[in-house]
């Protein structure tokens, strides 16, 4: 318990508490609890599948917990979780994770993996089976149901304000932890089911319910009441059910479960019965779920893998152009349609490894080269006459040695130049074109240069505004920070400032600036360069459509400059469906 370290992550304008315990670089499992439960609950599983060799973290929802509490806490719903989930994930540069859920957690990591498929390995639920919208099967039970009383607005509350925090949740645990349903009668509420001097389950310390009665819903509780749209569960799925769990006795329910009508909705599901097991089955018997859990994890482990499998799959070959030798980094079918990525300032192929992975997986050929003088590319013979044009002539080697015909390209910061350059030279040869981040306008030097200001100050360098105790971003390892590094102590960075940053200048004989290949602009709404002046203006004016007559644009509200690193997940989802769509 010791090890569980206690972070804060700002996402959606809220400052959530999240609970982790593991290696960062391990495969990542997510908790997501109940009510009236924060992230303690999930205590035993949390070390079990750390000492497995995973990721756990458990966040509290926000107004749960440690986490702040709304504005409007009573406008929270479901969709607030699911959306803050997502958040953390992406603020922890996690693109792939196995989601546990317990009661309403569950429906969160149900509603989450159906909005975000690509992003789940597999699900595991604790007493809630997926049901579509329309099932509610609780109307057929009395009104003094607990779902109908909390439901009923206000009546909680005042049923709750009776009692300190402390003894609500000691009142719900032992609730909870029978195996009948809780309904009050007419003159009743819910928290008078239980008497005082009920003593609490006997895997329940005081000691547990200090925590909980210390940092429960710091303001009130307020039950969620939105249902998931009508959507088919594709991730792997465990259900683990306790038989006297008293979910189990709502009408309809066991049949559901039991008949494998649940399967239409989540086709690859697996259900494990525990015959004692209650509503607080991971408490009560921790060694047992825990087991199941791990089972699970490691029978669906190579999902999470398969990135770096595919990484172990890249090809590394030197192709000679120009009398240059440039590195390509490749992966993919050599029959498949063809997709060259190329990098920016001051990366090199590597920053395209998320992308590379995921076309290929997709049925394409990703082909990334290192620009001359980046990487593990041969220097140009004279830097000084070294310019974006070259770019574009090795790039028009390069398919002409691999024998490539076509290609889609895709690009970032100073690579979307020779892009736009090859699709305006070379049309026929160009499917499409994505970019990341710079639009396509007439070349020649950027006005917008000549009315900034100097942004270090006089007797200030540039390497001087990053303070040395910086963190690097969430999404960027040190492990990944040694790729480049490496390279660039053998090299240097008098190429790579020589292009672009000394080039921006260079003039080329376009007779017609537009390009009329199909195109899309992905921007990163906090991408610095939307800061210069007049560029976020000619992108939203429309002024950019002018000279890229076939262009779409999709934005991303929290995306950076490095997108692609930052939300690999997005950007690939988006760079996927253009590419099927102008295949």
């Amino acid at each position: 318990m010791d090890q569980i370290k206690h972070n804060y992550i700002e996402v959606n304008g809220i400052k959530l508490h999240v609970a982790e315990i593991g290696s960062e670089s391990s495969p990542a499992v997510v908790f997501l609890h109940g009510f009236p439960e924060i992230w303690y609950t999930w205590r035993h599983q949390m070390i079990a599948v750390a000492n497995a060799g995973f990721r756990a973290i458990a966040p509290d929802y926000r107004g749960y917990g440690l986490s702040d509490i709304p504005a409007e806490p009573e406008k929270t719903s479901f969709f607030d979780f699911v959306h803050d989930t997502a958040s953390i994930l992406d603020s922890l540069a996690i693109s792939k994770v196995f989601v546990i859920g317990k009661d309403f957690g569950s429906m969160v990591g149900y509603i989450f993996s159906l909005f975000n498929p690509e992003k789940v390995a597999g699900i595991v639920s604790l007493g809630v089976a997926f049901r579509p919208p329309g099932s509610r099967t609780h109307l057929v039970l009395p009104e003094g149901y607990y779902i109908q009383r909390w439901q009923e607005s206000g009546r909680a509350e005042a049923d709750f304000g009776r009692f300190d925090a402390k003894t609500v949740v000691r009142n719900i645990y032992i609730l909870f932890s029978r195996s009948e349903i809780p309904i009050a009668g007419e003159n009743e509420e819910i928290m008078d089911l239980v008497e005082p001097s009920t003593p609490l389950p006997s895997w329940f310390t005081e000691e547990d319910l200090a925590v909980y009665g210390d940092l429960i819903l710091k303001d009130k509780f307020e039950p969620p009441k939105e249902a998931p749209k009508d959507l088919k569960i594709e991730a792997p799925t465990l259900l683990i059910m306790g038989e006297k769990d008293f979910v189990f006795k709502i009408p309809g329910t066991e049949e559901y479960i039991r008949s494998g009508a649940v399967k239409k909705y989540v086709p690859k599901l697996e259900t494990i019965y525990l015959p004692e097991g209650s509503h607080f089955v991971h408490e009560q018997f921790p060694d047992h779920v825990n087991q199941l859990i791990l089972n699970f994890l490691d029978c669906n482990k190579q999902l999470l893998q398969r990135i770096q499998a595919k990484m172990d799959q890249i090809v590394h070959k030197f192709v000679e152009v120009s009398g240059v030798k440039l590195h390509l980094a490749e992966i993919g079918d050599e029959s498949s349609p063809v997709v060259v990525f190329l990098h920016g300032f001051p990366e090199i192929w590597y920053s395209w490894r998320h992308q590379m992975i995921a076309v290929a997986n997709a049925g394409y050929r990703a082909i990334a080269p290192d620009c001359r003088g980046y990487g593990l590319s041969d220097p140009p013979p004279v830097t000084e006459k070294f310019g974006f044009s070259d770019l574009v002539d090795d790039l028009l080697a390069i398919l002409d040695s691999l024998g490539i015909a076509k290609i889609s390209i895709i690009a970032k910061d100073s690579g979307t130049r020779p892009a736009y350059l090859f699709a305006l030279l070379h049309p026929t040869r160009v499917t499409g074109v994505i970019s990341l981040g710079i639009p396509h306008t007439p070349f020649g030097p950027p006005n917008f240069l000549k009315e900034l200001p100097e942004v270090a100050s006089e007797n200030q360098e540039i390497m001087d505004i990053v303070e040395p105790s910086t963190p690097l971003p969430s999404w960027l390892t040190e492990e990944d920070l040694s790729a480049y590094g490496t390279l660039y102590e053998k090299s240097g960075f008098l190429n790579s400032l020589k292009v672009p940053y000394r080039s921006m200048d260079e003039e080329y004989n376009i007779v017609d600036p537009i390009i009329k290949n199909p195109m899309l602009l992905i921007l990163g709404e906090k991408d610095y360069f939307l800061k210069f002046p007049g560029v976020e203006d000619l992108i939203k004016s429309g002024i950019v459509k002018h000279f890229a007559s076939n262009l779409e644009i999709e934005w991303l509200p929290e995306g950076s400059h490095f997108v692609q690193e930052q939300f690999p997940d997005q950007v690939n989802s988006l760079i996927l469906a253009f590419l099927r769509k102008h295949s």
